[in-house]
């Protein structure tokens, strides 16, 4: 096998030349004939060695081999073209087959016996002479960047280099070589999804976008990631040689294409679409946080290690089980730590963007705190803070009082649960429940960044989106808050009587506190984001499921927070009313409020400060505490 080597480099070798060749013919616009006729013909002579040296089929495929490489030059001699890109995709099919043929020539060269479909993709000689191939033919998209289509697609297609350089099917068999390749790979795609979001965003005002392409990338990633699972998981690559085979196709179909697409939609007036992308970007993220949190040792690797350290016991044979094991793996992943860091890196980056562009001082102070916080409250404490075991007893970080991730017991009665709704409250009296639904809850950082903040115009066009615009309190709302908030509260009751030992009560091993709040933040809340496009931006305030932050909704009303505006004949004036537009959750009719009154206060309102960025004439600011304090002292001193 040693001396076999330096013949597999060079044959491998050789057959990468003659398809850079290739490649290098279609992107000079000489067709695509010629070239399919050279990749077919790379195709056939490895899969004629593949039949020798196994011994299988060896004459079938030595006469189609002549076959094609007589009947195949016909249309090369007479200069046939194959108009569009149907030749491309040809080309693309047998170049992919003709280096898996190659990989398993070479595997059944080097073992001895015939290679399977997954042996002959999961080698070095297939990896290494793809990805030269897809080096060379990205190099081209640098010298397309005059065209639009590519302004986008040459960013993605090096980042999906980047992952592919390192694909753990390479050397499968060292385990420290897929571990790290796990690892950059996940890298690469949270660095390449908010290149992606970022690109979106700033095409949002074009009648089309980058769209098309931004969905296939995330599709491929969510192959990937689902591949990176199943190995973990089954210890088996298949799914992810499925991935990489479509990846290495999009990869070359795209890098060769000379034409844009015609799907291409805008992503803020089409809510199928964009729904469509929300949901792949959220499995590849769920898959990508499962997988690193089992690299992480959070979870167990292998199927049993994985069931063993779910949040729920794993059930069977109950009619409902399956149900529930699906619940149960889903809930387990989203309060990983790993998934909620890969989270917070993404949205924090994309909040991070929204604060450079601020131009209020007080705006990019709230937003750095709502970064902080997420990583404090979200990641820090929770996972790996030397407090974790008695942040229970300390009020504000006892998460979400009632309803909480441990059972309502009489240590954290007063001083875990009641004193966080004091804290809490006393906080949103002062300074709005901004301190909560704009800092540190999850939900602002993946509300607020660039991309996600554009999706608030779905709060004027999506059919429940328009039904919670203004600021009036509809019945519905009503019922919603106080039906969820009884329904936590008597929860919370029997969670309580339950840890006294009064009653002895608990679902799938769980206190029934802990399993609302697994249910409601773990779940229900993912489902309310990727839904956007049918509820709009900040479902959580405008549609009242969320108990915690309508408590201090409710308390901040009563408050000092409102806006306020330095003068209100600005507003009788303004023509385009950008304030009411940039609201996230619709508060349509604040400029009414301005006017009339100088000042405007709503339920709804959570103080995230868009509207004082998008006035043109800087007239609206928030008023809390300090300015009333402020206030009080300048009339005070007018008075002596």
């Amino acid at each position: 096998m040693e001396a076999a080597l330096p013949l597999e480099i060079l044959l491998a070798a050789s057959m990468a030349t003659v398809m850079l060749y290739s490649i290098h013919l279609i992107k000079s616009g000489k067709g695509t004939v010629f070239p399919i006729y050279i990749a077919g013909m790379m195709f056939f002579m490895n899969l004629l060695g593949y039949s020798i040296v196994t011994g299988l089929y060896v004459l079938p495929l030595a006469i189609s081999s002549a076959a094609f490489m007589s009947f195949g030059l016909v249309p090369v001699m007479l200069r046939l073209d194959i108009p569009g890109n149907r030749g491309i995709e040809i080309f693309t099919v047998f170049m992919i087959s003709g280096e898996i043929a190659m990989g398993a020539f070479f595997v059944s060269l080097i073992n001895g016996h015939p290679a399977g479909l997954e042996q002959s993709i999961e080698n070095p000689w297939f990896a290494y002479v793809m990805i030269t191939e897809m080096a060379f033919s990205a190099l081209y998209t640098v010298r397309e960047a005059g065209k639009r289509y590519f302004t986008a697609s040459r960013t993605y297609l090096f980042s999906m280099l980047l992952v592919m350089a390192f694909m753990p099917i390479t050397f499968p068999r060292i385990q420290w070589y897929v571990n790290l390749s796990i690892w950059e790979s996940a890298v690469v795609m949270i660095i390449s999804t908010v290149i992606v979001y970022e690109t979106l965003y700033r095409q949002r005002l074009r009648k089309t976008q980058d769209t098309t392409i931004s969905l296939e990338i995330m599709a491929v990633y969510f192959l990937m990631m689902m591949g990176e699972f199943v190995y973990l998981i089954f210890k088996e690559f298949w799914v992810f040689d499925f991935a990489v085979i479509a990846a290495m196709f999009w990869f070359l179909f795209i890098s060769l294409e000379n034409r844009q697409s015609k799907n291409d939609v805008n992503y803020t007036k089409n809510g199928k679409w964009t729904f469509t992308f929300l949901m792949l970007t959220f499995m590849m993220e769920w898959f990508m946080g499962a997988v690193l949190s089992i690299s992480a040792g959070y979870f167990g690797s292998g199927l049993s290690g994985f069931e063993g350290s779910l949040s729920l016991p794993w059930q069977t044979g109950a009619a409902y089980a399956g149900f529930v094991n699906a619940f149960n793996v889903v809930i387990s992943v989203t309060a990983s730590p790993w998934f909620l860091i890969m989270m917070g890196t993404e949205m924090g980056m994309l909040a991070f963007s929204k604060l450079i562009s601020s131009r209020n001082r007080e705006n990019k102070v709230r937003i750095a705190l709502m970064i902080g916080a997420f990583f404090i409250y979200s990641i820090y404490i929770p996972s790996f803070s030397p407090l974790l075991s008695n942040a229970k007893f300390i009020p504000y970080m006892w998460t979400m009082g009632l309803g909480s991730l441990g059972a309502t017991t009489s240590a954290v009665l007063l001083t875990g649960i009641v004193g966080t709704y004091v804290v809490s409250g006393i906080l949103s009296i002062l300074f709005g429940s901004r301190q909560l639904c704009s800092v540190t809850c999850t939900a602002p950082l993946m509300y607020q960044g660039t991309f996600y903040d554009s999706l608030k115009k779905f709060n004027r066009t999506s059919t429940l989106g328009k039904k919670t615009l203004t600021s009036r309190i509809k019945p519905w709302f009503t019922a919603t808050v106080l039906g969820t908030s009884m329904f936590v509260v008597a929860s919370a009751v029997i969670s309580y009587m339950n840890s006294d030992g009064l009653i002895s009560f608990s679902i799938f091993g769980r206190d029934l506190s802990s399993l609302i709040y697994m249910t409601w933040f773990d779940l229900l809340w993912y489902v309310v984001f990727v839904s956007i496009p049918f509820m709009g931006t900040y479902g959580c305030v405008n549609q009242g499921w969320c108990y915690w932050g309508t408590f201090n909704q409710a308390v901040s009303y009563l408050g000092f927070f409102r806006l306020k505006v330095r003068d209100p004949l600005t507003c009788v004036n303004c023509k385009t009313v950008d304030c009411a537009f940039a609201c996230p959750v619709g508060l349509t009719d604040m400029r009414a409020g301005f006017i009339e009154k100088g000042q405007f206060k709503a339920f709804k309102c959570v103080g995230v400060g868009d509207c004082v960025e998008a006035c043109p004439y800087d007239n609206i600011y928030m008023h809390d505490v300090r300015h009333a304090i402020k206030d009080h002292f300048a009339g005070r001193t007018r008075r002596e």
